[in-house]
């Protein structure tokens, strides 16, 4: 089955295998049994999670499985969303620290985000890759990690053209996601 997770501007594709939606209680049971002693959820402390606020955490989760490159556990957490909230199209996933704010969208409601036009990708993606800049003997440049917000830095490379070209396939990657292209955990696994 699949789930979409909404990150920001990008639509990513959750395809949960059957087996694991069969298989899983195990694991369900071990997060329903960790988020019944209570659970921070922004800056509140809730003591008994609902199913929808356990939903959330889970979609927290999702958020930093994929921040960490860990593809299995998202796409175990996607089986709980699924399993926990039959007929769930598509989740949108607060990037702000407010877990209260993510939101689920039920699959018969479910449209894929309006895409951007290129111009407009352009723009938004140059916002969020910076100019090529010079550290020490090295060059550089700085990229915002879309599921926290925070910048990154490039690695370093010995000449400026070598950065002005990284940064090119940077900026022209961002631009696709931006477009509306939908990523594929698969995909998303191999950049």
């Amino acid at each position: 089955m699949i789930l979409t997770a909404y990150i920001n501007d990008i639509a990513y594709e959750l395809d949960v295998p059957q087996d694991m939606l069969d298989e899983g209680e195990s694991f369900f049971s071990k997060l329903d049994a960790d988020m019944e002693k209570g659970w921070q959820m922004s800056r509140e402390f809730v003591e008994s999670p609902t199913r929808v606020e356990r939903c959330k955490i889970v979609a927290d989760r999702i958020l930093d499985a994929l921040s960490n490159g860990n593809r299995t556990l998202a796409l175990l957490c996607g089986a709980y969303l699924l399993d926990r909230m039959p007929g769930i199209g598509a989740v949108y996933i607060d990037t702000t620290g407010d877990i209260m704010e993510t939101s689920f969208v039920p699959e018969s409601q479910h449209e894929a985000t309006p895409l951007l036009n290129e111009n407009e990708a352009r723009a938004k993606a140059e916002s969020e890759i910076s100019n090529v800049y010079k550290v020490g003997r090295v060059y550089r440049y700085s990229v915002r990690n879309p599921f926290t917000g925070s910048w990154e830095e490039a690695p370093a490379v010995k000449t400026e053209e070598e950065a002005q070209n990284l940064r090119e396939d940077s900026l022209g990657k961002r631009m696709r996601e931006l477009m509306g292209r939908r990523i594929s955990l698969d995909e998303s696994a191999g950049d």
